[in-house]
């Protein structure tokens, strides 16, 4: 072998590994605990946050963060007070037409203009928030 091929085998390995040593890496910090949207308020209540394109699911998402927190640290959600708002850019109505018609075009089977619909919502159209406690 000569020397210039050496060093360019070399550098393949060197690259290999370091490729090997991120994937294991970004494996690792995946196995983690999912981190949670609870904070703390001034009255040492807590709030959860959902977002959604779907009030119900916003909702969801609130009560799932609650819920997963609390049994984290081995207790039960006293849930306090609940708030949803809108806070798309469209009007609400416009937005939740466009959202069911886009899943009548869907079933019909025109995935077209199922996809165009959703370009009038968001992941945070929908915000929620939990005031809880754990107990």
């Amino acid at each position: 072998m000569r020397p210039m091929e050496e060093k360019l085998e070399a550098a393949g390995r060197r690259r290999a590994v370091l490729i090997l040593c991120v994937a294991a890496g970004l494996m690792m910090a995946a196995c983690g605990q999912r981190r949670l949207n609870v904070m703390y308020t001034e009255n040492q209540t807590l709030v959860a946050v959902g977002y959604s394109a779907e009030r119900s699911r916003s909702i969801l998402g609130a009560n799932s963060e609650a819920q997963e927190y609390c049994e984290r640290e081995g207790q039960r959600v006293r849930f306090i007070k609940q708030d949803t708002t809108y806070q798309g850019q469209y009007d609400e109505d416009v937005t939740a037409a466009a959202r069911t018609a886009g899943r009548v075009a869907g079933a019909l089977g025109s995935q077209e203009t199922a996809n165009a619909s959703r370009a009038l919502s968001s992941s945070t159209d929908y915000k929620t928030t939990f005031e809880f406690l754990c107990q």
